[in-house]
């Protein structure tokens, strides 16, 4: 009897043994196939010149593109950071709306669902609606050719004066409901017995948003400025859905595509993978010394709290 029932937990510990097995090694193989290897190949590629041997080849045709004032990449490089600093900007507007909308404001729920909207529908619908907005017979086209005085209605996205400014623009009214969602479930977190004492003791709106409230978050703020920081090169609106990256417009995102998809000239064509894995890394090595950095300075701005 003993012997059956060591047998029978040998079997479940054989079973329990398998299962485990099966169950880490299919994430294992996807981490080894799609991260490991593929990164890896990445970077390999980036040190790799057209003729299959080592070379800082791909560094120094960066480093002569970007010294050129009118090269695609550096347009690129303008574009992306100046959509990064917009996003930057509104990243305490979107704290702000979310907090407002958390302490139930008058219209609380009729906002909730105003901003949340273009969030949940396609991009690409999104996209077609802003261009009837923004196209010739749209209002806001009229409306800017008058201003400016011009004799007929101006192509707002198919324009090099104005299709930045667009695209700029369309994406500051989308940006509003931006983390709404995660910003709302982390001040639920916040116990209410902390703000009717603060209540209670007459603390404004500011002083409460500043001194209680941000302090209390923080963890939550800090990540997201460490997130935002490692997604600096990676900056981009809606430009291939309203310009194609076209008049000006183009970002590094967009870029990379379009440089991946059409090549950079016949002398560099077959080289064009290794070349585009040589800015990744440049751009990976500067995104992550700047999330190093804001993480540093983040982890010091408020001491840990627990509630």
């Amino acid at each position: 009897m003993n012997f059956a029932a060591s047998k029978r937990k040998k079997k479940k510990d054989v079973e329990l043994i398998c299962f485990i097995l099966f169950a880490v090694l299919i994430p294992v193989i996807h981490w080894l196939v799609f991260y490991v290897y593929a990164n890896g190949s990445s970077i390999v590629m980036g040190f790799t010149n057209s003729q299959g041997r080592l070379s800082f080849e791909n560094f120094v045709r960066l480093y002569e593109e970007f010294k050129m004032p009118t090269s695609s990449i550096r347009i690129a490089l303008k574009n992306t950071l100046i959509t990064y600093v917009i996003g930057l900007v509104l990243f305490i507007p979107r704290i702000l709306v979310s907090y407002f909308l958390y302490k139930q404001i008058p219209g609380a729920s009729f906002f909730r669902i105003v901003f949340f909207i273009p969030s949940i529908l396609f991009s690409v619908c999104v996209a077609m609606c802003f261009t009837r907005m923004v196209g010739t017979s749209g209002f806001i086209a009229k409306m800017v050719g008058d201003i400016l005085g011009m004799d007929r209605v101006p192509e707002l996205l198919a324009d090099s004066r104005f299709a930045n400014y667009v695209i700029w623009g369309q994406m500051i009214w989308l940006g509003f409901p931006g983390d709404m969602i995660i910003w709302g479930g982390t001040f639920a977190r916040i116990p209410n017995e902390v703000l009717e004492s603060a209540k209670i003791d007459g603390v404004t709106w500011w002083s409460e948003f500043t001194r209680i409230t941000v302090p209390l978050v923080w963890p939550t703020v800090a990540l997201k400025l460490v997130l935002t920081a490692a997604t600096i090169f990676s900056a981009t609106g809606q430009v291939f859905l309203l310009t194609g990256g076209g008049y000006g417009t183009v970002t590094l995102s967009a870029w990379q595509y379009i440089t991946l998809l059409e090549g950079s000239g016949s002398r560099y064509t077959s080289n064009v993978y290794n070349y585009l894995s040589a800015v990744g890394i440049v751009m990976t090595v500067i995104a992550v010394s700047i999330s190093l950095v804001i993480r540093k300075y983040t982890d010091k701005a408020f001491d840990d709290i627990d509630f």
